[in-house]
C-alpha cells in the first residue's frame, strides 16, 4: 500500500507517517515508479503498528526528584550525579537565592522616604498631588512665568516656597 493509503489506514497524516519511518518505527520499501521511486508499506506491519498507536499511554504529570547517589569504588564515598542538588544543600541554595532576590527588589527602598509636604523640590506629579491642580494648569503657570520652575534631568522641578507663593497669589 502507498503512503496515502497507509496514512489513511493508520488515521494519521502523511507527514506523521514519514516521521514514523524516520524514527524507525515503520519500515518502508521503495519500488521503481514511472518518474520516481514510490513507497510501499506491508499490511501486517501497519496493523501491528496501529494496535501500538491505539494503546493508551500514561505519562506522569511530573518527574520525581529523587537524588541518585552511587558509591565510588575506591573511596566508598557517595557521589551525587551531575546536575542534581543534595537534599541538605537544597534549602541553603533556595535561601541564598531568595535573599539575593529580596536584595535586588529592595534597592529602591534604601533611600529614605520623605513625605511630599516636607520636600524642598517637587516634581510635577508631586506638585499636582499637593495642590490638586491639573498638570496643564501648572504648565500654563510655568509658561506665563507666574510659577518658577526648572527642568532638572527629564522633568520639571518646582521649589516648595515658589509653589506656596503661587497658591497664595491665586486666592
Amino acid at each position: 500500500m502507498n503512503k496515502q493509503e497507509a496514512a489513511d489506514f493508520l488515521g494519521v497524516s502523511v507527514r506523521a507517517l514519514e516521521r514514523y519511518v524516520q524514527q524507525g518505527r515503520i519500515s518502508v520499501k521503495y519500488e521503481k515508479g514511472k518518474t520516481r521511486p514510490t513507497a510501499h508499506f506491508e499490511q501486517t506491519e501497519l496493523e501491528a503498528f496501529k494496535e501500538e498507536l491505539n494503546q493508551p499511554t500514561v505519562k506522569p504529570a511530573f518527574e520525581s526528584r529523587q537524588i541518585a547517589t552511587e558509591p565510588q569504588l575506591e573511596t566508598a564515598k557517595l557521589v551525587k550525579t551531575s546536575g542534581e542538588m543534595t537534599e541538605f544543600g537544597e534549602i541553603g541554595v533556595i535561601d541564598k537565592l531568595s535573599s539575593i532576590i529580596e536584595g535586588l527588589l529592595s534597592t529602591n527602598d534604601n533611600q529614605p522616604k520623605v513625605p511630599v509636604a516636607d520636600k524642598l523640590l517637587l516634581s510635577m506629579a508631586e506638585a499636582q498631588a499637593l495642590t490638586g491642580l491639573s498638570r496643564e494648569f501648572l504648565k500654563d503657570a510655568i509658561a506665563s512665568s507666574q510659577l518658577k520652575a526648572k527642568v532638572i534631568g527629564k522633568g520639571w522641578r518646582i521649589k516648595r516656597s515658589d509653589l506656596d507663593e503661587y497658591i497664595n497669589q491665586l486666592f
